[in-house]
């Protein structure tokens, strides 16, 4: 149970952190490659690119639970009380279903890349390992958009 606490409360932080070090190690060496050593390295560009793509798409879930995701709520903010809480109970349904849809439809696509075995360039990576990020980064989204609900609904039924 601690385990699973834990990976709730830092599970993105920490992927997201390894991948920003992995970015920046790699094109620190790339430029130390090609200015000192005057030879670049092959694969350099594409694993910073694949590893901002897997950020890019885990980073979604980290800023929904940490409420830093972007909205709109200027809306939602002159509403009265009681249709303020329908209207924050009816957005987290909607990121919610969006969120669940996104996950569903990127399912297929990355099975197409399955099937058809392509692989990366330079490192030779399968391609559908770098597609899996939006079924990963959508699956986290929509979990975290879940939890987000359960707090509102929480936090209305205790006032």
């Amino acid at each position: 149970m601690k385990i699973i606490k834990w990976l709730n409360d830092h599970f993105e932080e920490y992927v997201l952190s390894i991948l920003l070090a992995l970015i920046a190690c790699v094109m620190m060496l790339q430029v130390i490659m090609r200015y000192v050593f005057n030879s670049s390295l092959s694969w350099a560009e594409e694993l910073s690119r694949y590893a901002f793509i897997w950020s890019a798409f885990l980073s979604i879930g980290y800023t929904i639970k940490e409420k830093t995701i972007l909205k709109v709520d200027t809306f939602i903010g002159i509403l009265p009380k009681t249709l303020k809480k329908i209207a924050r109970i009816l957005v987290v349904c909607v990121n919610i279903a969006f969120f669940v849809f996104l996950f569903i439809n990127s399912i297929p696509v990355v099975e197409k890349i399955m099937l058809s075995k392509q692989i990366s360039p330079a490192m030779g990576v399968p391609m559908y390992t770098i597609y899996g990020a939006t079924v990963v980064g959508f699956l986290l989204a929509a979990i975290r958009s879940l939890q987000d609900a359960i707090k509102v609904v929480r936090e209305f039924s205790e006032k």
